[in-house]
């Protein structure tokens, strides 16, 4: 005889007049979430439905430390949380809180195609240790960071598949709240408990660094770090430090040593994980680093400032060097130079290496002054040698004496030569 099917009764129900429930996303010992529309904002959301009776017990105490846990964090690698209530269902009040919904998979689910590339392990991890900081500043340690409560949101940006988003902080407390677990007990994720945890002693931050060096380490090389079941992974990790790979490289390997040192005190704090996480990014995908001013290489110095300099070069030289005359006119204008000293060569020295073939406008009328004072000279010169040289005309001959003659015929010739004279 076939067994009758189960159904979920909660599927369909409306919580609060306002949240449908559409579809179950996972469940737990301690509740169920479900993907739901918000009937009043037309958006799709997550619902966490606890199991329990609202009224009491340790589950509903744990309950109301995640909702102050979500109220007090803000932050892009965190979930969101939306609202918080209490709904009878079948008789029993159960509590419920909504969030914003990660259209994803998780890291767990992820790590079943293989290792991830080193350069996306360091992005999500870094996004992750933002979250850690956000969180420490708060005074709230998460204290069950493993793949399952990581969410891997899509992302739109170029180079960039997914997103990392931290979740689930059932189990998370305010370092002044109060205890929800008797002392010595451990609570977290036995995989990747912090060797505190593993000894039921006090946790803050640290743990959380630590089991998310563990992540980031699973990450890149597709292997559990203390397998087996909850008492050899945790007795493992009282005994040795976690096996890093040499082919990781000397960057990764300092990065996860730090995170996994064995003692709270020597683990890297969140921020610096962070800063040194996103050095391991590739340049390629990021934002590229800042050159200093004394590092710029010469080929992306602005052309303006080579040609300005090359100017100014010219402008002092141009008072010291001789004019650009005509060869003919240097050797007669200018003093001798010896045979065995050759001439200056001053456009050849002085012209910058860098200087682009185009010249500045200025550069050219500067040039242009010898070319006019060369042209002046020869004009003056050739005026001076044509004057000196070209004989002037002869001087006006004195008219011939002719014999005095008497009477008319001596005036007669008297006028005549009045009238040749010039």
């Amino acid at each position: 005889m076939r067994e009758p099917r189960r159904t979920d009764t909660a599927l369909g129900l409306t919580l609060a007049n306002r949240y449908r429930l559409d579809k179950l996303i996972g469940s737990g010992g301690m509740a169920v979430v479900y993907q739901a529309s918000d009937q009043a904002l037309g958006r799709t959301v997550a619902v966490k439905l606890m199991r329990f009776d609202a009224v009491g017990g340790a589950g509903s105490a744990r309950h109301s430390d995640e909702v102050a846990v979500l109220a007090h964090l803000n932050h892009f690698a965190l979930v969101t949380l939306y609202d918080a209530g209490v709904e009878v269902i079948d008789g029993i009040p159960r509590s419920f809180i909504v969030t914003e919904f990660v259209d994803g998979t998780d890291l767990r689910s992820h790590l079943l195609t293989g290792p991830m590339a080193p350069g996306e392990v360091a992005r999500l991890g870094a996004d992750l240790c933002e979250a850690l900081h956000c969180m420490g500043s708060q005074g709230i340690t998460h204290r069950d960071i493993k793949p399952a409560n990581v969410l891997l949101a899509p992302s739109d940006f170029p180079g960039r598949a997914v997103r990392a988003k931290l979740a689930d902080f059932g189990i998370a407390r305010l370092f002044d709240a109060t205890h929800r677990t008797e002392t010595g007990t451990v609570v977290g994720t036995a995989g990747y408990l912090s060797p505190e945890q593993a000894s039921g002693l006090p946790v803050g931050p640290a743990a959380d660094v630590y089991s998310l060096g563990l992540v980031l380490l699973e990450c890149l090389t597709g292997e559990h770090s203390y397998p087996g079941t909850a008492v050899e992974s945790a007795m493992a990790r009282l005994q040795r430090q976690p096996e890093i790979p040499d082919w990781l490289g000397a960057e990764w390997r300092a990065v996860l040593t730090g995170m996994t040192a064995r003692e709270a005190e020597d683990r890297l704090r969140p921020a610096e994980a962070a800063g040194r996480l996103l050095a391991l990014v590739p340049s390629a995908d990021g934002a590229s680093p800042e050159v200093p001013s004394s590092e710029v290489p010469s080929s992306e110095v602005p052309s303006v400032g080579v040609e300005a300099t090359a100017e100014m070069v010219r402008e002092e030289d141009s008072a010291t060097r001789p004019l650009d005359l005509p060869t003919t006119l240097q050797h007669q204008v200018a003093p001798a130079v010896p045979t065995s000293t050759p001439p200056p060569q001053m456009d050849q020295q002085m012209e910058p290496a860098t200087a682009p073939s185009r010249r500045p406008r200025r550069s050219r009328k500067l040039r242009r002054w010898p070319l006019v004072i060369s042209g002046v000279l020869v004009a003056v010169l050739t005026a001076g040698a044509v004057l000196f040289f070209v004989p002037g005309a002869e001087p006006t001959p004195e008219p011939p004496a002719y014999p005095a003659v008497d009477g008319q015929l001596g005036d007669h010739l008297e006028q005549l030569q009045e009238s040749v004279d010039p």
